[in-house]
């Protein structure tokens, strides 16, 4: 049996521009931070967001309580191939993970006193949290969170729609050097590079079956 990762085993049947392009942008995903999305009923929006959060360099997307069953993939344009979705059940539990691993949690709230998010400064990373499209965050939410964010209006409408605020939120925040130094581990590195190399190659799982049935010769 072939001790080659699947990316390895794969790479013949991929352009070298494709190859190259996979590891470019996997060098370039950062964890500093990552998306809590509340409750989302449209799917529409959640898929804006998905696609918003790839073209951003961001990796892991949190998916909690309520949420549509699909994504739009007229929307998405294939962004939800290289970004991680996890699906969770608990806010507790999820905050708490979160906080462990030493992440501030933001809650993006209409409000006077929130914070402009393209005027943060701070060195530990962000888990921002979006309401769904009718009432926002839950209180409950807004009450584990460690910051409030908001972004300033001068307009009658105090309010956007929750994927333009995540465009908006993400560009302001990853404009902070220090965001972007949070890399992925080595493991989830070649775990990535494995997955996206079966994405990226029609037929994938069979070619690797035959491959590694030679012994990694092609």
């Amino acid at each position: 049996m072939s001790k080659e990762s699947d990316f390895e085993l794969l790479s013949p049947f991929m352009e070298d521009e494709r190859k190259n392009r996979l590891i470019e942008v996997l060098e370039k995903r950062t964890k500093g931070i990552v998306l809590i999305l509340e409750n989302f009923y449209n799917t529409h929006n959640l898929s804006a967001v998905v696609r918003s959060a790839e073209s951003f360099g961001l990796q892991y997307i949190y998916i909690l309580g309520q949420y549509p069953e699909e994504i739009n993939p007229t929307i998405t344009v294939g962004s939800e191939f290289w970004v991680t979705l996890k699906k969770e059940k608990d806010l507790d539990k999820l905050i708490k993970k979160l906080k462990k691993e030493d992440y501030l949690i933001g809650a993006t709230v209409p409000s006077k006193e929130g914070i402009d998010p393209y005027e943060y400064e701070h060195k530990r990373p962000i888990a921002l949290l979006f309401g769904n499209e009718r009432q926002g965050l839950t209180k409950k939410a807004i009450k584990m969170a460690d910051i409030i964010f908001s972004i300033p209006h001068s307009g009658f409408t105090k309010s956007l729609n929750v994927s333009v605020s995540a465009g908006i939120f993400l560009y302001s925040l990853m404009r902070n050097q220090n965001l972007r130094n949070f890399p992925l581990s080595q493991k989830e590195k070649k775990e990535l590079l494995d997955l996206w190399a079966k994405r990226s190659v029609p037929n994938s799982q069979k070619i690797l079956k035959e491959v590694k049935k030679r012994g990694g010769i092609i």
